[in-house]
Parts: C-alpha cells; structure tokens; sequence
C-alpha cells in the first residue's frame, strides 16, 4: 500500500497549501459573511467551530477527499466490526463494544463481566461486601498506570462536583513514594478497598505500589488483607499468586487497549465512586458518539473533521503542536488523558505494514484549563511559534453564578477571535498580532456524564481517523515497552556503576554519591 504521500489526494493539498500564501482568516471571514454558520458540526448539546482553521472551502473539499483516499470510514467500520486492525499484534479494537455499539460478536463475555461488575458496586455499596472487619468500606485505593489510571481519574475529576461521590475513591500511579502517602493521606486500611488495575499484573509501577499496599493492609488488619483487595486483569493466575481471590478479580481483554479502557472494567474505581447508573450514562454518552462517527458523512463527521484538521495543520502547515484548553476546571485532567491517547497512538515513524513514513505524525498535546491558561502560556500562541488550539467551553454555569461564567464565556470567545484575526500595530512591532493562528471551539450543554463519555469518545476517534490517514496503528505503543525492557537492565547497574556503560556510569555514580552509597 502506498503512503498517503503518495496520493493524487495528498499532492492536490500541498498544491492548495500554497494557494493559501497570504490569505488571513480575516480574508476568508471577509469573503463569506456565512462561514461561521456553515463551517461548525451542531449535535444539538454538543457544536464545533471549525471556522477558525485555515481552510478554504477548496482545501475542506480536499481533505475530505484525502480521508475518503485513506478509507477512513472504512477503517472505522472495520474497527467497530472487529478486524484485527491492530495489525502488530493481531488483535481488534472493541472499546466500542464494550460501552453498547454494535458490531462484533463479544457481548457474552462483555455482559458477562458487567454483571459480575455491577453486582461488585451494588454489594459494597449496600455494606453487603465489607471489609476484612467487617465494616463496611468508605474509601477506595485504586492502583493502576497510564490507561489504568488516566481515564479513571479524568472521570473522578470531571463528575466529583455534579455526581457526588458515596466513596472516598483515590488514584495512585506514579512509584516515587510521595504518590503512594498523598493518595493514603487520611485514610483508614482497615475500610479501604484497594483495587489494583493491570493487564498483565506485572507492571511494574503498578506491582511496586500493590506490594506497598499490601503492606500498608497488613498493619491493619494482618492476614485478613485479601479481604480488603480486588484487581482488574487478564492475567488471573499472577493475581491469584498475590493472594487476591478469584470472585474479586475482573476481566480485561486483549481486544481492549489501556488508552481505551475507560469503558471496561478498568472503569471500576469511577462506578464505586458514583454508582452503576453514572458509569452507564458515561457509556451511554460514548456509545452516542459512535452511533455518528460511524454514521455521519465525513463533511458532517465532527471526529473525522477534528482529525482532518490536525493533519492539515501538521503536515501542510507545519504545526508541531496542538494545545487542548478547556474553560472548565472540571475537564483539568483532559489534557493527560489526551496526550496519551493521542500521543501513544499516533506517535509512529513507520506505516501499519512497516514502511517508515516521509511526513509528520502527531504533533505534541499540551495545554490547561482556560483562564488559567491565558495566563500561562497564550502569550506565545498569540505572538510566537503557532499552534492549534481546541477550546472547549460549558455553556451552562455549573455553580448557577451565570454573571462569573459569562466573564469566563467572554474571554473563551474573545481568545478564538483573537487568535484568529489579530491585531495591526506596524508603529509597535512588540504589540502587534498576527493573528490567522487556527482554532476550533467545541461548545457542550453541561458537564454530565453523558457529556463527558461523549467528549472523550470524539477524540477516540478523531485519533482512530488520523491514524487511518497516517496510515499508522494506533492500538500498539512499542517505544513504551522499550522503556520498560531497558528499565529492567539498568536496575542492577544501580549497585555496580563500573558495570554500566560509558552513558550512564557518571549519572549511576552521581546519583549514588548523593544517596550516600
């Protein structure tokens, strides 16, 4: 198969692309006094604003061209059905399946663990599962690392406010020591439920953290420590051999990625903390999503078009780099999510079948919350190096104060326009501003958690749709298990610096020398 480089499609952008030379957004606003109203995706309590990329309608009509090259929808498709479209390791991609979409033949096992799942939630909520004492639980300990831990937490953050939580549910992932204290602070063990979250259950963060809390229960309530533990993993026989008993564990498949894995029962930390029929609305909401991204043409396809609009911005304006600032405190764990979603998917310098390719793939997520983030680092997106920015913004006050969200409304769209159109001040070249920097404005009704499994299924998909584009796998991430592999050689070096090589004996001896060793 070609690189997408290689097609009529692709070729026929970069000769737009310089068609587009000195024309400002403020050109094409001024020749289509409609744009706004046309360029936008409306899904009644969800709109996107497209109008502020640097697309004319010829290079929209291009690029919806170039993901029809690509087969966009086809891989989509594919991927819902159940086709190994995770071709390095022969495996499907059914997050979909997992929250409700139809189209591959798994529901057995999925409704299988649901209902031992939500049979888990009911019991513990209702004192009927209790601790190693006999109490019933108050808090959860979750223990998990990257798609383990991100989704969750997003979860926790974005609903705590709206949902109420009936426990006090915690994430640690990082193995620095100060993650573990932070999310213990306050906590009693002995009515902690730890649920510890891995694929594999060998993981080493994860594994370095389920032992310290291991011990951590052992102080309090000795032998009975089980009592106080359940685990999500594939690897049933490893989770048996930490002690944790077999009614306590939870399926995760090979067919679900941990980037992914939200909808499964890595999901369980958010249904303690809100109850079945929240995390069924996050679902509901994911599933919503899936309905029109495999539905929608691609002129009306808001996933597709989010990710036409990253590749045009990357490989034809030679963007770097997107940022994600959503106007909602709410949303302040989106970004990490993303960056993982995106980044670990998309972040491939070789084609699906091996050819190493000749344009940019994903470029760098950043980005914070809002107001926050005016003031942080929008002095550069206004006046330095470009990059896209996706501002994401509640329509509805979530405190009620409507005259304090209006103040947070009006900056949100002051910045689009900012962004886009500038400001000339040739006399004072220090306060001039460009402009024609690209933008896309995601308005939502309010924070539910329908919303919020809405949102971040959007951006599965856009991430799905670029990679179809790239021509790249997204459901495999080889550059981590590099990491890992080269983690577990220099572990014993620690102890010997004359046994390191030349690039890591100096740092292995300072380290050592400030340790006192």
């Amino acid at each position: 198969m070609p690189l997408i480089s290689e097609t009529p499609a692709w070729k026929h952008l970069s000769q737009l692309r310089g068609e587009l030379q000195g024309i400002t957004l403020g050109d094409l606003f001024a020749a289509d006094a409609e744009r706004a109203a046309k360029l936008n995706v409306d899904l009644g309590d969800l709109y996107i604003d497209f109008s502020r990329q640097r697309v004319t309608p010829d290079v929209l009509a291009g690029l919806v061209a170039l993901a029809g090259a690509a087969d966009v929808p086809g891989f989509l498709k594919r991927m819902a059905a159940g086709e190994a479209v995770n071709t390095s390791e022969d495996r499907a991609a059914l997050h979909t399946a997992v929250r409700g979409t139809e189209g591959a033949d798994v529901r057995t096992d999925i409704d299988a663990a649901d209902a031992a799942m939500q049979a888990f939630v009911a019991a513990v909520h209702a004192g009927e599962i209790a601790s190693a004492g006999g109490q019933p639980f108050d808090a959860v300990l979750a223990i998990g690392i990257g798609g383990s831990e991100l989704g969750p937490a997003l979860a926790l953050d974005a609903l705590g406010d709206a949902a109420g939580m009936k426990l006090d549910v915690r994430m640690c992932a990082n193995i620095d020591g100060i993650a573990f204290e932070r999310a213990t602070a306050g906590l009693d063990p002995a009515t902690t439920l730890v649920v510890v979250i891995s694929k594999s259950f060998r993981t080493m963060e994860t594994g370095a953290n389920a032992e310290r809390a291991q011990a951590w229960m052992r102080r309090a309530v000795g032998e009975n420590w089980a009592g106080n533990f359940a685990a999500v993993s594939a690897n049933v026989d490893e989770v048996g051999q930490f002690g944790i008993a077999a009614d306590r564990i939870f399926p995760m498949w090979d067919w679900v990625g941990g980037r992914y894995s939200l909808w499964s029962a890595v999901g369980l930390p958010v249904a303690l903390a809100f109850g079945w029929d929240v995390f069924a609305e996050l679902r509901a909401g994911a599933a919503e999503m899936d309905r029109h991204v495999l539905s929608a043409p691609a002129t009306e396809n808001a996933p597709i078009l989010l990710a036409l609009m990253t590749v045009w911005n990357t490989n034809f304006l030679g963007c770097g780099a997107e940022a994600c600032v959503p106007y909602d405190t709410r949303l302040a764990r989106l970004v990490g999510h993303l960056q993982q979603l995106e980044m670990e998917s998309n972040g491939k310098r070789v084609t699906a079948e091996g050819y190493p390719v000749d344009y940019a793939t994903q470029p760098v997520v950043f980005g914070g919350i809002g107001l926050n983030a005016q003031h942080a680092f929008f002095q550069q997106l206004h006046q330095g190096t470009a990059a896209p920015v996706d501002i994401l913004l509640p329509a509805r006050a979530p405190t009620g104060d409507e005259a304090q969200h209006d103040l947070l409304i009006s900056s949100a769209l002051a910045q689009a326009d900012a962004l886009a159109f500038g400001r000339e001040n040739m006399a004072e070249p220090h306060r001039h501003y460009p402009g024609d920097r690209p933008s896309t404005v995601i308005v939502y009704g309010d924070l539910t958690a329908r919303m919020l499994g809405k949102l971040i299924a959007l951006y599965e998909h856009k991430t799905a749709a670029a990679a179809a584009i790239w021509g790249i796998n997204p459901f495999d991430q080889w550059g981590v298990e590099l990491g890992k592999e080269m983690g577990d050689a220099v572990l014993p070096m620690l102890g010997d610096a004359d046994a390191a090589p030349p690039s890591l004996g100096p740092l292995i001896g300072a380290v050592n020398r400030m340790r006192g060793s």
